[in-house]
């Protein structure tokens, strides 16, 4: 298609078959993209997109036709592309479609099985142009016209080539005679090697350009080309001179009110080099009309297999089949015999996990699951504690995106249970622990826009809270969305980021469930405080909750209950103070409540520490011994502000031994023993809990 209009009286150095021939057409056997225009409505816009409007000076031939993409001029119907131009007022439209930036190709064969427009004026086109249209220009870019037709010229078929030694009313051209072009369908197609490009009707060669010198001026055709494929009015080609008025190119023959242009395919084949093996990694179970595709070779024969409990509906023994799945994972294997050898390849097709009840757990952490956890970005260290992920970290460059993977089993459906609840604690002994959650699909594409699941408020009292978050809105083909019903791995990033602060720390992951909605329950209060008088205990507290109705108060004589209510304060309150005896023992929580049910409890405060359980961190890097082992000497450095309100020496056996200890600075202490050699526990008690480290004295 012409897209400007030049007289080129210099020739270039070509070889030109002018006479038609049969097609040697035996190299490009492997069909790489087709579209066979099934179904109703508007081009596939996965492939197709659409000029619109005149483009400049009549898409640079002065044709009379307005582009659009309404229905009326461009559609699929009964399995065919229809092209339609229509007059209405004396004013004609038409449309255009094209490839550029969702498919292209270099080199192999592309063919149209088209039925072209009748009548004088009209001008339909099946060609391609080069990607670098937009870098280097035109005619630079290279354009093949594998079919022109104009209605003054019934039944003339051009093939044609614009470059820059030739362009516009171009040389490099032939021509065939098609006489039935508007009553039946043929097949025009293109060959295209490093060595020449050669033109076809219905396998009959009819025009080779392949000039003995190729420069960029001759063989711009070394580099990507897209497809384009329309119908234009009139024009410096396409009018007829006998209904030109004014001196325009507006010769159409003033009878003609619509034309119609048909393109039954698309198909383009290159030459076959491995066999490969396309279709869904996962499905649901059950899933109908899944597609599975080989390389589609010319000639080959073709075998499948397919799970026990999975049906092949349609397609056995060709490159292509439909199934429908059963219920449990398997592999699709296809096996293609060509020219006498045998090729195979395998896909493994995982079945998708679909959630039922309100809530679906994911992971509960009871055993550590080593094989679905990796990192990267900084230095992780996982342990199991207590039916939980312990999570140690070191960070030291946060812009590296310090991060953990989670690899769910199979891929989840959470189309219906958006909701992610992660349950975590922390001390954030650093005060800078920053984490954030996003999902990642099967296909690797992973959530993140300026809504995303940061914890924020972090809650760093030291027993678990659950953070909920609702990722409906981040399922999608958009920047930052993913396929929520193939969910493959969870991402944690953690101290990452502009944000995200050198250093180490701890948390820990008690579980990850999906919900179908947000809970309307209120959240827990936090950061439970008690401070002490002579004669009553005031309790402090984070209120975390916006739908909360009151706020219940508990104490005991021991962590472990019975706890009775002794209180009920107003909704939004932080403070209640009970008249106790501090000295006599007890421990407390509160919870949120609201109509619709009640929070999980806050932390426990005492006001003996002592009735408070132990917490066993051997591990705990914050708190570090020193010598160890020793010889009866050693150094216990704090690095971070505890407030430490008593320490203990215990042998193996649990019975309380003398050490002198003495604090030699804030946070460091010095502990002096005289004790035979053995393995020994030093016990820190805090207001809120007692920290064991082991020393081992030799």
């Amino acid at each position: 298609m012409n897209t400007l209009y030049k007289t080129i009286t210099a020739l270039t150095l070509l070889l030109c078959s002018s006479l038609p021939l049969l097609a040697q057409s035996t190299g490009f056997n492997e069909m790489v993209w087709h579209d066979e225009f099934e179904g109703e409505g508007a081009p596939d816009p996965t492939y197709w997109s659409y000029d619109l409007g005149t483009g400049q000076g009549g898409w640079g031939n002065n044709e009379v036709q307005s582009y659009t993409n309404n229905s009326s001029n461009v559609r699929r119907s009964g399995g065919k592309l229809v092209i339609e131009a229509n007059k209405t007022n004396g004013a004609w439209t038409s449309a255009r479609i094209k490839t550029q930036g969702k498919y292209n190709f270099t080199y192999g064969r592309v063919e149209f099985r088209a039925k072209l427009p009748k009548g004088a004026g009209t001008w339909p086109a099946l060609w391609m142009l080069g990607e670098s249209i937009t870098t280097k220009g035109w005619p630079a870019c290279g354009e093949i016209d594998v079919m022109e037709h104009v209605g003054r010229d019934p039944g003339k078929i051009h093939g044609t080539l614009h470059t820059p030694s030739s362009y516009g009313n171009t040389v490099n051209t032939n021509s065939t005679t098609v006489s039935d072009y508007g009553d039946s369908f043929h097949v025009y197609a293109a060959e295209w090697t490093p060595e020449a490009i050669k033109f076809y009707v219905d396998n009959n060669l009819f025009y080779t350009y392949a000039p003995v010198n190729k420069d960029a001026a001759t063989w711009p055709f070394n580099d990507p080309q897209f497809i384009i494929i329309n119908l234009a009015m009139g024009g410096n080609w396409g009018s007829d001179t006998r209904y030109e008025t004014n001196g325009l190119k507006n010769g159409i023959d003033p009878t003609l009110n619509t034309a119609r242009f048909e393109v039954d395919y698309v198909r383009v084949y290159q030459t076959f080099s491995e066999l490969k093996l396309t279709g869904p990694a996962s499905v649901n179970p059950g899933a109908q009309n899944l597609t599975f595709k080989a390389s589609n070779v010319t000639g080959a024969t073709y075998t499948w297999t397919i799970p026990n409990g999975a049906t092949i509906t349609s397609g056995a023994g060709t490159s292509e089949i439909k199934v429908n799945w059963g219920t449990t994972a398997g592999q699709v294997k296809v096996q293609m015999n060509l020219n006498g050898q045998t090729y195979q390849q395998e896909l493994n097709v995982n079945t998708t996990k679909t959630p039922v009840g309100d809530a679906f757990l994911i992971e509960d952490f009871n055993t550590l699951p080593a094989t679905k956890l990796n990192s990267s970005g900084g230095t992780f260290d996982f342990s199991h504690e207590n039916s939980a992920l312990k999570v140690s970290y070191q960070v030291t460059n946060p812009n590296s995106l310090p991060q953990i993977i989670y690899t769910l089993t199979e891929p989840l459906n959470m189309s219906g249970y958006p909701v992610l609840a992660a349950t975590i604690k922390t001390r954030n002994e650093s005060k800078n622990v920053l984490l954030r959650i996003d999902l990642v699909d099967e296909t690797g594409k992973t959530t993140g826009t300026n809504n995303v699941f940061t914890l924020t408020p972090l809650i760093d009292d030291n027993e678990f809270y659950t953070y909920h978050f609702d990722y409906k809105n981040l399922y999608g083909t958009g920047s930052g969305q993913i396929d929520g019903t193939k969910v493959k791995k969870i991402r944690i990033l953690v101290n990452y980021g502009i944000l995200g602060s050198a250093g180490n720390d701890v948390f820990w992951i008690d579980q990850f469930k999906v919900l179908q909605n947000t809970p309307t329950v209120p959240n827990r209060p936090s950061h439970l405080k008690l401070t002490k008088s002579t004669n009553s205990v005031t309790l402090n507290w984070q209120d975390n909750a916006s739908n909360e109705e009151s706020i219940r108060i508990f104490r005991s004589q021991s962590q472990n209950g019975p706890f009775t209510e002794i209180a009920s304060v107003v909704a939004n309150a932080r403070e209640y103070t009970d008249a106790v005896i501090p000295e006599n023992g007890y421990v407390y929580k509160v919870q949120s409540v609201n109509s619709n049910g009640t929070s999980t409890f806050s932390n426990l405060v005492a006001s003996n520490a002592g009735l408070l359980s132990i917490k066993q961190e051997y591990d705990n890097q914050q708190v570090r011994v020193y010598p160890n082992p020793c010889t009866g000497d050693f150094n216990i450095q704090l690095n971070y502000t505890l407030n430490v309100k008593d320490i203990r020496f215990y042998n193996a056996f649990g019975k309380e031994v003398a050490a002198n200890i003495t604090q030699d600075t804030t946070n460091l202490l010095r502990i002096k023993t005289d004790v035979a050699p053995g393995l020994y526990f030093c016990h820190l008690h805090t207001q809120e809990s007692i920290i064991i480290k082991r020393i081992l004295i030799i």
